[in-house]
């Protein structure tokens, strides 16, 4: 369809715009409660339209991997949401052989002024590959988030442990433990909703290993957050281990009284 403009980034954006124009919804739907539209200028194509181009860009950025982070730098460039997203799919199936292309980007698109439907797009896509062929890499990036004095990137390195989390074939949980136990034990209030949704996507992997990390990490001295945060996730273990987290917390926060 538009591969033919594929090294060409400036004829293949345009060629795009053409495109997405003609499939734009721009039709408007009374009564419908709608998602808040996006913060920068969107087509609003179904989402099929954004998986036909990649299908099609996929088997070329392979072949041609300068070209295919090329046209990714295009297409972020784009103030469309379309073309972001783009960015962040055709990004995740390029070889990260070597990673330091990928890594550079993600660092560079990545920010606080970023809406987070493109930040949730960047984590889930753009790592694609990387959290099947060199997670050891994602999860020294998500350590130098975590590491950040800053909430966004506490934020950024929790949420971006989620889909390493929910892939099967990673299976080494106790690194997850690890990285948030400091967190577990003091919780910066902004960062509070994304550490529980970190415990549930555990708990989920293995409740067993997750409620025996929490009631380990009770008895740390500096464990001042653990019992508020056992409280607010036993909804997501299993009956009788919510009451063994349940009673723990209790006397551990009894004890600090």
């Amino acid at each position: 369809m538009l591969a033919e403009h594929f090294a060409d980034p400036p004829a293949y954006i345009r060629s795009l715009h053409y495109l997405l124009d003609f499939y734009a919804d721009r039709s408007r739907h009374p009564g419908q409660v709608a998602a808040p539209p996006p913060m920068i200028s969107a087509y609003k194509v179904r989402p099929q339209i954004l998986r036909m181009i990649l299908q099609e860009l996929t088997p070329l950025a392979i072949a041609n991997t300068e070209a295919g982070f090329a046209l990714c730098d295009a297409f972020w460039d784009e103030p469309y949401l379309e073309f972001r997203l783009l960015a962040a799919m055709l990004l995740g199936q390029i070889p990260p052989i070597p990673p330091d292309p990928v890594i550079e980007r993600l660092n560079r698109w990545l920010s606080s002024d970023l809406e987070f439907t493109l930040i949730e797009a960047v984590i889930e896509q753009s790592f694609y590959r990387m959290r099947k062929e060199n997670p050891n890499e994602i999860l020294q990036m998500i350590q130098n988030w975590l590491d950040k004095n800053d909430r966004f990137h506490k934020q950024l390195g929790l949420r971006a442990l989620l889909p390493l989390i929910n892939q099967p074939e990673f299976q080494n949980l106790p690194i997850f433990f690890r990285l948030i136990q400091p967190f577990v034990c003091r919780v910066p209030s902004g960062i509070r909703p994304d550490l529980l949704d970190v415990l549930a996507a555990l708990a989920g992997r293995s409740p067993g290993e997750t409620a025996f990390f929490l009631q380990r990490t009770l008895v740390l001295p500096e464990s001042e957050d653990t019992p508020w945060l056992i409280r607010q996730s036993l909804a997501i273990f299993p009956p009788e281990t919510q009451r063994t987290l349940g009673d723990a917390a209790k006397i551990a926060a009894a004890s600090r009284k």
